[in-house]
């Protein structure tokens, strides 16, 4: 069972719907009922998709990386979330230190409250 933090391989169908990919995605919450499904972050490889001062980048020379378990620098993309069954997860390749995790959590909020009225 997957749980907040922790960076999990995922099936993702291909658009055309003939297969699925395994995509890394960060965990983020667990959706509290009884179906076990996750609120989950996607993570990629092509740092030219990172959205400075949205998106985080994680780099083989940082502290944070080997316990995650990711292979190459990696951008997690703040705006790319979705629902998913843990059907889905494959199995995990690591964690999120916590530090960089509560960064995530604040760049989301950020997203959140943009354009609210005071």
């Amino acid at each position: 069972m997957a749980g907040r933090r922790d960076i999990v391989l995922a099936r993702f169908p291909f658009t055309d719907q003939a297969g699925t990919k395994l995509r890394p995605v960060l965990i983020l919450a667990e959706i509290p009922g009884p179906y076990h499904d996750y609120v989950v972050l996607f993570i990629t490889s092509q740092l030219g998709q990172a959205t400075p001062g949205l998106d985080v980048v994680i780099h083989p020379t940082d502290a944070c990386f080997v316990q995650s378990g990711l292979k190459v620098a990696s951008v997690f993309r703040i705006g790319k979330l979705a629902s998913m069954s843990e059907m889905l997860i494959s199995g995990t390749l690591g964690t999120l230190e916590q530090p960089v995790f509560d960064e995530i959590v604040i760049r989301l909020t950020r997203l959140f409250q943009a354009g609210q009225s005071s």
